[in-house]
């Protein structure tokens, strides 16, 4: 089964319910460069993903490469999504794409999307109809395929008479050709005009003028594809209606990286507070199923102590209470300690309510702040990753307290997101590294690091210390070592720009 999907003009959260279901589901995602990629952050771990990116004139998959590759994929039993920006039925292709698969016999299923053709107009604060300028709107192709032999077959005669607004996609580089037709049929050269570059995201530019002025702004304003041009009155509006982007980050673009955990954790602070944010983790945690925790669950109660050092530790640790069918009021005499708000948080998720947490949160915070005051009579029972360092351990060693420490996971580069990341790294403002894995992995899986454009922020000062032995230059290190402390990093960061 195929689903042609819709992803929307670009902004993550503009993605429909049942797309999202279904990309959650699939077994294989092939996506283009339209579609956000936060999205691919939603597939399973499992999940194959291939790249078939189109802009303008630069195709990575031929069209018709594409469609034998979704007949391919078809036949040999796999659940499919191709995942399309905007809606795949407005001039996506779908519509070829679809006459193959029934060709092949190959069941599919369309999944509308919101088309930029209207949405990216509104987040530029022009409604593409208003009772006072225009009754109807227009969606027209900026260019025309092969079959038209050279020879436009649109009637700009008609089009220069229409009252409603005319929008025309994916035709920058068509726009002389565009005004002066319209100009030659009649239209009123002092018609205004709005050219909309990568609406709904970070990189939302807008150039606006007249029909008679609009070539030579766009020129002057540097304006790129993707974009959508816009003519007609209601874009007059713009003055009066435009919202987007009032924000302390407005027109940043900021890579989330690291596990689902922590991206789950920052993104939403980071577009309450006006970026884009793209989620992408590019490691991913696998449990460790080893007996030792069996064995330290038959035995807690000679525990007083259980530490977290992480989010990911404290859903591992109760998918294995939940496996083995151990009682959570077995844990009546334990007492809680964690490393950070996120792993707070977490265990607050299942009802618990940590007993200690250290001002700052690193291994060596936690060490000096909590190690003094466990006596040499209670058993602490140490939980983290495979990867952590070795701080804790041997600062309880040193002290003489008895202690088990169990690995519960380990994480691993997620290398399919290898190509689509290094897309991203030409084109965001800022990267961000939350633990010393993400610092690693994306130094793995970056081609170039000349590449990036962006600034690097990191949660804290171990993290810093990983990137620069990985050759990274660290452009700030947050106060604070969480989620929140890296946001407002950014903030700051930006307005000392602002006053530069």
């Amino acid at each position: 089964m195929v689903y042609l999907v819709g992803a929307g003009p670009g902004d993550e959260d503009l993605m429909t319910r049942k797309g999202l279901k279904l990309l959650r589901e699939a077994d294989v995602v092939v996506y283009d460069n339209l579609a956000s990629s936060s999205l691919l952050n939603e597939v399973r771990d499992d999940a194959e993903l291939i790249y078939a990116g189109k802009r303008s004139s630069n195709h990575h998959l031929k069209q018709y490469e594409t469609n034998e590759l979704l007949v391919k994929l078809a036949l040999e039993g796999k659940n499919v999504v191709r995942l399309k920006g905007g809606d795949p039925y407005i001039f996506g292709r779908g519509g070829e794409e679809g006459q193959e698969l029934r060709e092949a016999g190959v069941d599919f299923e369309i999944v509308p999307g919101i088309s930029s053709s209207y949405s990216v107009p509104a987040y530029c604060g022009i409604p593409v109809t208003h009772r006072d300028f225009a009754s109807s709107f227009h969606v027209i192709t900026g260019h025309e395929g092969n079959h038209k032999n050279g020879v436009s077959v649109l009637n700009y005669e008609t089009l220069a008479k229409e009252e409603g607004t005319l929008i025309f996609l994916m035709g920058l580089k068509n726009l002389p050709n565009i005004v002066a037709s319209l100009m030659e049929n009649g239209k009123d050269p002092a018609t205004p005009v709005g050219v909309l570059q990568e609406g709904t995201t970070a990189r939302q530019r807008v150039a606006t003028g007249t029909l008679a002025d609009i070539v030579e702004v766009v020129e002057r304003e540097g304006i790129k594809t993707p974009a959508i041009t816009v003519v007609g009155d209601v874009v007059s509006l713009r003055q009066v209606l435009d919202w987007y982007g009032h924000k302390p980050l407005s027109g940043k673009s900021v890579l989330v990286t690291g596990t689902t955990s922590m991206v789950d954790r920052l993104s939403p602070i980071l577009k309450e507070e006006g970026a884009e944010a793209i989620s992408f983790s590019l490691i991913r945690t696998e449990r460790m199923r080893l007996p030792e925790l069996d064995l330290a669950l038959k035995e807690i109660d000679k525990y007083k102590w259980i530490v977290f050092t992480s989010a990911n530790g404290v859903e591992c640790f109760f998918e294995e209470m939940q496996e083995i069918r151990k009682d959570i009021r077995d844990l009546a005499h334990i007492r809680f300690a964690v490393i950070g708000d996120g792993t707070k948080k977490a265990l607050e998720d299942h009802g618990i309510f940590c007993d200690f947490i250290p001002t700052a949160y690193s291994s060596k915070d936690m060490a000096e702040a909590m190690v003094p005051h466990i006596g040499k009579d209670e058993s602490v029972l140490l939980l983290r990753a495979e990867e952590a360092n070795r701080v804790l351990p041997d600062a309880l060693k040193e002290a003489g307290i008895p202690h088990t420490c169990i690995s519960l996971y380990h994480t691993v580069n997620d290398e399919r997101k290898a190509e689509e990341l290094n897309r991203l790294i030409k084109m965001v403002d800022y990267v961000t590294f939350a633990s010393s894995s993400a610092v690693r992995a994306f130094v793995s899986m970056v081609d170039n690091l000349d590449d990036v454009k962006g600034k690097y922020i990191s949660i804290g000062p171990v993290t810093t210390k990983t990137a620069e032995e990985n050759g990274l230059s660290i452009e700030k290190t947050a106060v604070v070592y969480t989620a929140r402390g890296m946001v407002e990093t950014m903030i700051q960061d930006v307005a000392e720009e602002g006053r530069k």
